[in-house]
């Protein structure tokens, strides 16, 4: 894969509004903002890293749970989404920085936690390793990562609980045209969390997984998500008109049944993991 691969979702203000949504759903499903066991040893002063940031808001949202002796520096490829710096917490600052290349030398050794959260789409073979690699450099001996994703490739659609839901075919269906066309494209893939971290010699490493349907009442919020992450990737994949893709006109159409499906009552289901670890004490990174 390409360190020039395009962002396939966009990054309109819409895509930006997903965003924000999306955040909230993941966060309120999943319960919490930093895993507990991180949350636990983050000293008084801990410095804190959002890497593929986006607009910001996780920073944000623990900024204003946290002591105001925490800072918090959020990067990302593209300041496209980032909130404007004045409506942002005094200790919270976003700017460039591109987690597939070598981090700057100012910034290693400097963070006690870095979060990484939804980058999936701009990953592929063998990237996941040389990614991981480059971001533990951010931490301090005895820093902790914590990585959030969702498996997308277990991603289908479900019929609801209602006597009229349809199955969710058209979800299932627009999921599994995304999925291969990102397969063929750049080897997109999930990898296995506890092997990537302790081949990276991570310590305590733990992996939190969820459904996106634990919580009934959240299955539309997720749905409306997930579909228009699935059908604004695929338009925007169209618009290149590369044999065996779908065109715009077909994404369109499907996505319109895909949306009758949701109205309907059928959801869109998938994992959500949660996998932390930390460094050596004695680590050199």
């Amino acid at each position: 894969m390409s360190n020039e691969e395009p962002y396939w979702l966009g990054r309109a203000s819409v895509e930006q509004q997903r965003l924000v949504k999306q955040h909230h759903t993941w966060t309120k499903s999943i319960g919490y903002l930093v895993h507990p066991s991180i949350a636990s040893f983050l000293p008084e002063n801990a410095r804190i890293a959002d890497v593929g940031t986006g607009t910001g808001v996780w920073l944000t949202e623990l900024a204003k749970a946290s002591p105001s002796t925490y800072r918090f520096n959020g990067y990302d490829i593209s300041d496209a989404s980032f909130q404007p710096a004045d409506s942002l917490p005094s200790n919270v600052s976003l700017s460039f920085g591109d987690f597939k290349k070598p981090i700057p030398e100012d910034l290693r050794g400097q963070f006690d936690l870095v979060n990484i959260r939804l980058i999936i789409i701009s990953m592929g073979e063998g990237v996941w390793e040389s990614t991981l690699r480059n971001v533990l450099t951010l931490l301090k001996p005895g820093g902790a990562i914590q990585w959030t994703e969702g498996n997308f490739f277990v991603a289908r659609g479900f019929r609801g609980a209602s006597s009229t839901s349809t199955g969710g075919h058209y979800l299932t269906r627009g999921q599994l045209q995304l999925n291969g066309t990102l397969v063929k494209r750049f080897g997109y893939n999930f990898p296995d969390f506890n092997k990537l971290f302790t081949d990276a010699g991570l310590q305590d490493v733990e992996e939190d997984v969820s459904s996106t349907d634990r919580l009934p009442e959240q299955r539309k919020d997720f749905t409306e998500i997930g579909l228009g992450a699935v059908f604004g990737a695929l338009r925007n994949m169209a618009s290149t008109k590369t044999e065996g893709y779908w065109s715009e006109k077909e994404v369109d159409g499907f996505r319109e049944k895909a949306v009758e499906d949701m109205d309907s009552g059928a959801y869109l289901r998938w994992d959500l993991h949660v996998s932390i670890g930390f460094t050596s004490k004695w680590s050199s990174t």
